[in-house]
């Protein structure tokens, strides 16, 4: 999953379809307007039960990636918990990119 997932989620954060921050992501989620969460599995319990709670509340797909470093650096960015997607096609393309890779909907709990 790692090479072209995290390809495609610079391209995303690119095009403006990335969401980071943690206040951010949860006032997106809250608003119902992301397609995909992609948690960091190094995130904080407490955080990453609030995000996996409000993605299966508003039924948002949710994936793990390997660190916040390494999703941090995916975007450009520092160390990031999270990611939203708000996009709908690099959502769609990022989920199944996750489940062809053994990944899919998990959040550390």
């Amino acid at each position: 999953m790692q090479d072209k997932f995290l390809q495609l989620l610079g391209l995303a954060q690119r095009a403006g379809a990335v969401t980071s921050g943690t206040m951010a992501c949860l006032r997106a989620l809250h608003k119902g307007k992301v397609k995909l969460l992609i948690v960091a599995v190094d995130t904080e319990l407490k955080v990453a039960a609030e995000y996996r709670q409000v993605a299966e509340k508003n039924s948002i797909p949710l994936v793990t990636i390997s660190s916040q470093a390494e999703l941090g650096n995916a975007i450009g960015k520092s160390r990031r918990a999270a990611v939203v997607i708000a996009d709908p096609n690099f959502g769609r393309r990022l989920w199944e990119l996750s489940l062809n890779n053994g990944g899919g909907p998990s959040c550390p709990k």
